[in-house]
């Protein structure tokens, strides 16, 4: 096995994405700053149409927004179907690596159409069934005010700042995946390899519950091995759709009790086993 060649190869592979990766983060850091504010208004005005309006808002590629979604949740101001439906179509960091790799752009629209129509489903049959009168009669008075410290300096230098910052994260991860994932498959083959990833059935459970791990290698890991051919369609949905980065830390946090994180997050997972199951049968 050649370690060297694999190391030149994830390094290869992380120069190119950089142009794309770069200006797409400029773009999610400035629409962070700049819009954040107005989408936490919206949808907390957003009432029983809470689920639709935040599967879309969802979907629009910002750091911080099912961090923002969590707080609001942790203060009565949103509904859990509201919470479950951002948690859903939010995709973390697999969006600006998606956009990264011009010949994939033709996977982004089905895998965010996917998710949105999922996390409407989820969202509104949760308020169904569970409906927002009582959710709120549920909630604790103890839960703190709702904020969010995504918010800082709106100036050009510290968007172009924190774009790098998160680049170079990014790119660490990228790195260290991509390696790892060359030295795998040079080692076992890409088929063996492919086979240990639990095809079929159990292979979007996998993702979905290695998705609820708070942390952004996460998505980058499952869009990558995506990208790769390594897992379906199916299961990069359900893995992704349960990806909500640090907002789940921010709900674990919040003061609610353990039957209402329960709820949210059952149904989070049931919704991404769910729908990963029945995309890999029908593609």
């Amino acid at each position: 096995m050649d370690i060297l060649h694999c190391l030149i190869h994830a390094g290869e592979d992380c120069l190119k994405v950089i142009p794309f990766l770069f200006l797409t983060l400029l773009f999610i850091e400035w629409l962070e700053h700049r819009a954040s504010h107005k989408f936490e208004g919206l949808i907390s005005r957003a009432g029983r149409l809470g689920p639709m309006v935040g599967s879309i808002l969802g979907c629009v590629p910002q750091c911080g927004f099912s961090a923002s979604c969590s707080t609001l949740f942790n203060g009565g101001l949103i509904s859990a179907g509201t919470l479950v439906a951002v948690y859903i179509s939010t995709s973390d960091e697999a969006l600006p690596i998606l956009l990264s790799h011009p010949e994939h752009w033709e996977k982004i629209f089905p895998l965010l159409m996917a998710k949105v129509i999922i996390a409407v489903i989820a969202g509104m049959l949760l308020d169904g069934i569970w409906h927002p009168q009582a959710q709120r009669e549920e909630f604790s008075r103890t839960a703190p005010a709702h904020s969010c410290s995504c918010h800082g300096n709106h100036s050009w230098w510290s968007i172009l700042l924190a774009a790098f910052r998160r680049m170079l994260s990014i790119l660490a991860f990228l790195f260290l995946l991509t390696f790892l994932l060359n030295v795998a498959i040079e080692a076992i083959g890409k088929e063996r390899f492919g086979a240990m990833l639990l095809p079929g059935f159990f292979q979007p459970l996998l993702t979905a519950i290695f998705g609820l791990i708070p942390n952004c290698a996460t998505s980058v890991l499952l869009t990558q091995l995506y990208l790769e051919g390594l897992i379906s369609f199916g299961a990069v949905v359900s893995g992704l759709s349960t990806a909500a980065g640090i907002g789940l830390l921010v709900l674990l946090r919040g003061g609610r009790s353990k039957k209402t994180i329960f709820v949210v997050l059952g149904t989070l997972l049931i919704a991404a086993v769910a729908s990963g199951i029945l995309l890999q049968m029908i593609f």
